[in-house]
């Protein structure tokens, strides 16, 4: 069993929307034998990756934040629309529970600021600074530095928990 799958996520057309993808080819590019992907959006064919694993850390750029949060994700409850596309962590994860019979022990959302959506491929300076500090959590998760629990610890949520 693959311990841990990476998946960076977001349209990198529409500048700091890219951070996602942009942390994970980062992480790939330093440690070439993990498994992380990349991908416009979350798809159901992600599912059977994500079967194998304990862990899966999602990436993506959020405007809701100002700072890298890190959350756990759980399962959805149910798989109600995971017939399409464009899924949500907690949905991809309830259409793996509901295909494969289990999910990764452990799931986190490691949302990366974003400021400037517009068109373009270029990011922000604020938020390739922010890219910088989430591959360097994730850094330390992928060299066994640290651990989920401790990241939650030591990253702030964005409701302040």
């Amino acid at each position: 069993m693959t311990t841990t799958i990476v998946i960076g996520y977001g349209n990198t057309l529409r500048r700091d929307d890219g951070a996602g993808v942009a942390a994970a080819e980062r992480l790939a590019r330093d440690f070439p034998g993990a498994n992380v992907r990349t991908a416009q959006e979350l798809h159901p064919e992600l599912a059977e990756q994500l079967a194998s694993c304990a862990l899966a850390v999602f990436l993506d750029a959020s405007v809701r934040t100002t700072n890298v949060c890190v959350t756990r994700v759980f399962p959805a409850s149910s798989t109600h629309g995971a017939e399409g596309h464009a899924l949500s962590p907690a949905g991809l994860l309830a259409l793996c529970s509901a295909l494969y019979g289990h999910a990764p022990e452990e799931a986190i959302l490691v949302e990366i600021p974003a400021f400037e959506c517009g068109f373009g491929e270029t990011m922000s300076a604020e938020t390739a600074r922010m890219v910088d500090r989430a591959v360097h959590i994730i850094s330390e998760l992928l060299q066994g530095v640290t651990t989920p629990e401790i990241i939650l610890y030591l990253v702030p949520s964005p409701s302040g928990n």
